[in-house]
C-alpha cells in the first residue's frame, strides 16, 4: 500500500511538472511580458528589504522607510541622469559609431587569413575542410549579431514599456515589503495544516537562495564594473565607462557571462593595437581571477547548491528559450526547482 502511495505521488508530481514545463515553453513569450515588472518587484524588494528593515529598528514605519528610500533612490537618479548619462551616453554613441570600423578590421584581418591558406601548401581536401568550417562560422557568427541587432532595437522601441514596467514594479515591491506578513499569512492559510512546516521552512530555504543570489550577485557586478572601468581606463583603452558596464552586468551570468562582457573591450582594443588587445585580456583574466578567488566566495558563499554542471546547463537552457533574460535568470530558477523537487520528494517518501 505504501509502495503504490509513493509509485503514484511521483507519477503526480512527474505530471504536474510536465504540465508546467509544457505551459511555459509553449505561453513563454506571453509569460515573460507578464513576469517582467513581478521579477523587477521581487528583485527590488530583496535590495530594499534589509534598509527597511534597519529603518523598522528606529522607530520609522514600514511605509515611510520605504517612501524614504524612494525619495533618496529618485534624487540619486535624477543626479545620476544630470551628471553621468550625458557621459554614458556619448560615450555609447561613439561606441556604436566604431562598429564599421571594428567590422573593417575584423575584415581585413579575415581575409589576411583566407589568403595565408589559400596561398599555402596544404593540401586541397584539407583546404576546402577549413574554409567550410570558417564559412560556418562566419554564418553563425552573422546570425547571433542580427539577434543581438534586432533584439537591441525592439528593445529601444519598447524604453515606454520598459518605464512601465518599472514604475509598477516598484509600487508591486512598495506592497510586497509593507504588507509581507499579510501576504505570508494568507498564503499559509490556503496549506493544509499538516504541511504548514514543510511549506515553511521551504519558502525559507527559496528565501535565502534568492536573497543570496540577488544581492550577491548585484553587489559583485558593481565591483566588477568598477574594476574593468579602472583597468581599461589603465590600458588606454577608448569608452571605458560604457565597456566596464557591460563587463559587470554580464559578469552575472555564470561561467559564460566573463567571456560575453570581455568580447566589446577586445574588440574595441584591437582598434587601437595587439599590445592593448593582449593588455586588455590579461586585465581581464586577472579581474575575473580575484572574483573567483576573493569576491563571490565572500559575498556569495556558493549557497545556491548547484553541481557546475547543473549551472552551465540551466543558463544554455535559459538562453535558447529565454535569451539574455533566461540566461541571467536561469540559476536562481533552478535552485529554486531543485528546492521545490526535493521537498516534495521528502514529503511524498
Amino acid at each position: 500500500m505504501i509502495a503504490i502511495r509513493k509509485v503514484t505521488g511521483y507519477i503526480i508530481l512527474f505530471l504536474i511538472l510536465a504540465l508546467v514545463i509544457f505551459f511555459v515553453i509553449t505561453y513563454r513569450d506571453k509569460l515573460v511580458k507578464i513576469l517582467i515588472p513581478i521579477f523587477i518587484a521581487g528583485i527590488l524588494a530583496y535590495i530594499l528589504r534589509p534598509m527597511v528593515l534597519k529603518l523598522e529598528k528606529k522607530n520609522i514605519s514600514r511605509t515611510k522607510g520605504i517612501l524614504l528610500i524612494y525619495l533618496v533612490s529618485g534624487i540619486m537618479l535624477i543626479a545620476s541622469i544630470i551628471f553621468i548619462a550625458p557621459v554614458l551616453a556619448r560615450n555609447t554613441r561613439e561606441f556604436i559609431n566604431t562598429f564599421p570600423q571594428i567590422t573593417l578590421e575584423y575584415k581585413n584581418n579575415f581575409n589576411y587569413v583566407i589568403k595565408k591558406i589559400d596561398t599555402s601548401t596544404w593540401p586541397l581536401e584539407i583546404k576546402n575542410a577549413v574554409f567550410n568550417e570558417i564559412n560556418n562560422a562566419v554564418n553563425m557568427l552573422e546570425d547571433r549579431l542580427l539577434n543581438i541587432l534586432r533584439n537591441a532595437f525592439f528593445g529601444s522601441i519598447n524604453v515606454a514599456a520598459g518605464i512601465g514596467n518599472f514604475i509598477v514594479a516598484m509600487i508591486i515591491a512598495f506592497y510586497l515589503i509593507k504588507d509581507a506578513e499579510f501576504f505570508k499569512n494568507n498564503f499559509l492559510s490556503l496549506v493544509p495544516r499538516k504541511w504548514r512546516n514543510d511549506v515553511i521552512a521551504t519558502c525559507r530555504e527559496i528565501n535565502d537562495i534568492l536573497s543570496n543570489f540577488i544581492q550577491g550577485q548585484l553587489l559583485t557586478a558593481a565591483i566588477i564594473g568598477v574594476m574593468e572601468t579602472v583597468a581599461l581606463f589603465i590600458v588606454g583603452v577608448k569608452y571605458a565607462p560604457i565597456l566596464g558596464i557591460i563587463g559587470g552586468i554580464s559578469n552575472i551570468i555564470p561561467y559564460f557571462g566573463p567571456f560575453i562582457g570581455a568580447i566589446p573591450a577586445v574588440a574595441v582594443a584591437l582598434i587601437d593595437s595587439p599590445v592593448k588587445v593582449l593588455w586588455t585580456v590579461v586585465a581581464f583574466v586577472i579581474i575575473q581571477q580575484i572574483d573567483n578567488m576573493f569576491i563571490s566566495p565572500k559575498i556569495i558563499e556558493g549557497r545556491l547548491g548547484l553541481h557546475p554542471v547543473t549551472t552551465i546547463l540551466a543558463v544554455l537552457v535559459g538562453e535558447e528559450f529565454f535569451g539574455i533574460i533566461g540566461m541571467l535568470l536561469a540559476v536562481p530558477v533552478t535552485a529554486v526547482i531543485k528546492v521545490i523537487l526535493k521537498r516534495s520528494v521528502e514529503a511524498i517518501v
